[in-house]
């Protein structure tokens, strides 16, 4: 046995050295030319420069004979690589433990109070306390348990937020006959166990389903729940997209009607002279769940569903290999030395060096351990896998007719996939996360004579009261609804030096008032109060209705506070210096853009060999969004764009039909030679 392992440990070593021999000989030039290592320039130039005789008798150089400069730049990329390795395996494993561990995370992606119920029959509706952390919901009873000698403590509960086993999804039930309250519902389902969680509007449950969605593990950010433009074939009339969506449905209901090439043709005709659609791949994914488009199941949605973490990473790194990227105008090719290596540190550093680019918010950049995380993320979401996915099945879905095509990806090189990292200077106000608030303040109706103090928290646009506030907030006494409702400063009037807020909200409940003795405290509260009233309730990559710029919100929060602090008399000088402060943002915002462009053929399924045989080529373009900010990473929606580039122009002659695809008509154009039948086919003509 020991022979046996002392042969094992040789022939490892021996492995070992030859692995690294070869790692020296085919990656060290590619390595040393990246910027990324940090070497003069004189060597780069002698790597980048030798000849190729030079690079492959490198290959056969043992690694001891290697020249100084040389093993310097073979130990620093493997050194990267390993290093690289094991920051991935450590984020794998994070989110395999998150669901134990986040209740352990200080980063709350949203708390506040909730209604739950096992299931709608009972009607039995219990004010829960839930907060929100990555791979976790919690939630805590409203009352605290125990003797009363005892330090309070509150029951808590976890359900773990995970791709695999948890799902979420808003609840449409009829009211007639069932005894319910009003609110919104939707259901946190873990396996084959659900719960059912009331919130007070439709605008409150969405905003839940988003954080649930952000902190869920193991899904991709860009996932999205949320439909807002219709199901199996119906458009939603709110949708930003719907022009788009109705005549992409009336060209795929021709296209699919059609009974011979010019029919097939007139109805893509429509495509072309235009701007290209703009078609969400989650209304996309909606036509396949529901229709299916005659296909299995495995060949059409299955390009949507979530894989596992490892095997998603192992496919990113495949992709990489085999892709080229542009990253900030930066060509990246993957197939070369350290392809892989090199992309993901190239986003991680342009991440980090973005967040930095302003001094202002120096202090609050990303650090390196987070922008790793979040440029996996991002490649992750938009990787060739996914990305040529949804776009192929954006085109296939679009110009289905079995009978007469088939659609095949062009032979034509594809363009980078590109990404654009930059600083978002943005004055939008939706990071609602960065207004949260917690703390006690006296407050009353305006019905009520005397003051009560209460501990009120702030969180994603909603402020609840509690009458307790430790170990958790509970003893839960109200919650409004501050998205679009009248805030307004004043002094006090029964006593000098005090100060009152009052909350007008847009639903009607009545008018709140907060009592504050200290100015500095009013005009935080007031100015957070602000942000969310008068904030777009609109996520990130959704088009906004009726704003027509990002500067109105931060226009109109800025001319509120100028009212408010004019009314506590405070001077023009001071006025601005309060204002400029409250407008300094304490952290930083990136804001990263990627596109990527396919071309796919459209040709007939019964090829002849005839220049003819290719019917249109189609242009499918991805686009993706992403914001850091707030320690979270937040996708806009994805988008295919479909364009028309090139088709071909049937006319008629007789019993003739000619084709050009340049668009002019064919005289004696030269006939190609027929192909033969497949296999298929020749069983099929028989």
């Amino acid at each position: 046995m020991e022979g046996q392992d002392g042969n094992e440990s040789s022939s490892s070593e021996d492995d070992l050295n030859g692995s690294i021999q070869q790692t020296g000989s085919s990656d060290a030039d590619d390595v040393t030319v990246s910027s990324d290592d940090q070497l003069s320039l004189s060597d780069s130039e002698y790597f980048e420069r030798g000849a190729r005789a030079d690079r492959m008798e490198l290959r056969r150089v043992p690694y001891e004979d290697l020249t100084d400069t040389q093993s310097t730049c073979l130990n620093f990329a493997m050194e990267h690589r390993i290093f690289l390795r094991a920051m991935l395996g450590l984020l794998n494993e994070r989110d395999k433990t998150a669901t134990e561990i986040g209740m352990n995370d200080p980063n709350v992606f949203k708390c506040g109070p909730l209604k739950k119920a096992s299931h709608l029959l009972s009607g039995v509706w219990k004010m829960k306390y839930v907060e929100i952390r990555r791979g976790m919901f919690s939630y805590f009873e409203d009352v605290a348990s125990g003797d009363k000698n005892a330090p309070c403590s509150l029951l808590q509960k976890n359900i773990p937020l995970s791709s695999n086993e948890t799902t979420c999804r808003a609840v449409k039930i009829h009211r007639n006959g069932l005894n319910m309250v009003q609110g919104a519902i939707f259901e946190l389902k873990v396996g084959k166990f659900g719960r059912l969680w009331l919130a007070r509007t439709k605008a409150e449950r969405k905003k839940w389903l988003e954080a649930i969605n952000d902190a869920m593990i193991g899904r991709s950010i860009n996932q999205d729940s949320d439909n807002v433009h219709g199901r199996s074939g119906n458009v939603n009339s709110r949708s930003p997209y719907k022009d788009d969506l109705k005549l992409y449905l009336k060209i795929k209901a021709n296209l699919k009607n059609s009974k011979s090439k010019k029919e097939y043709i007139d109805g893509l005709i429509n495509l072309s002279g235009r701007d290209p659609l703009n078609i969400p791949v989650r209304w996309i994914m909606e036509q396949l769940e529901n229709k299916n488009n005659g296909r299995t199941e495995d060949n059409t949605v299955g390009a949507f569903v979530e894989t596992s973490i490892n095997s998603s990473v192992e496919q990113l790194w495949r992709d990489l290999r085999r892709d080229t990227i542009r990253i900030n105008k930066e060509l990246f090719l993957g197939d070369s030395g350290h392809g892989p290596e090199k992309i993901i540190g190239a986003l991680t550093r342009d991440i980090v060096a973005v967040s930095r680019s302003d001094s202002k918010y120096y202090r609050y950049a990303i650090p390196e351990s987070k922008a790793v995380a979040y440029a996996r993320d991002i490649l992750l979401s938009i990787n060739r896998t996914r990305s040529g996915g949804d776009s192929y099945f954006c085109i296939d879905t679009l110009t289905s007719n079995s009978d007469l095509v088939v659609i095949v990806p062009s032979s034509q090189q594809a363009e980078p996939l590109s990404i654009t990292v930059e600083l978002d200077e943005s004055d939008g106000f939706a990071d609602y996360s960065s207004n949260d608030k917690t703390g006690w303040i006296r407050t009353r109706n305006r019905i009520q004579k005397s003051w009560r103090k209460r501990f009120f928290v702030l969180s994603e646009g909603t402020l609840s009261f509690y009458r307790h506030a430790t170990p958790r907030p509970h003893g839960f006494r109200k919650q409004d609804v501050i998205t679009d409702a009248t805030i307004s400063v004043d002094e006090a009037k029964d006593q000098p030096g005090y100060y009152v807020i009052s909350i007008d909200p847009k639903d009607g409940i009545q008018e709140r008032l907060l009592y504050f003795n200290s100015v500095d405290k009013v005009i935080s509260w007031a100015h957070a109060l602000e942000c969310v009233a008068k904030s777009s309730s609109n996520r990130f990559g959704k088009r906004v209705r009726g704003l027509s710029s990002s500067q109105e919100p931060r226009q109109t929060i800025e001319q509120a506070m100028t009212t408010h602090l004019a009314t506590l008399g405070l001077d023009s000088t001071d006025i601005e210096e309060r204002l400029a402060r409250l407008s300094a943002r304490t952290f930083s915002r990136v804001r990263i853009s990627a596109h990527a462009s396919t071309e796919y053929n459209v040709c007939t399924n019964d090829p002849q060999g005839f220049d003819g045989d290719k019917w249109a080529t189609l242009t499918a373009t991805f686009l993706q969004r992403f914001r850091i900010t707030c320690g979270r990473i937040v996708g806009g929606e994805e988008i295919v764009q479909v364009g028309v580039s090139k088709c071909s122009l049937v006319t008629e002659d007789g019993d003739n039909l000619h084709d050009d695809n340049q668009g002019n008509q064919l005289d004696d154009a030269p006939i190609s030679p027929r192909r033969k039948l497949s296999l298929h086919r020749r069983r099929q003509s028989r």
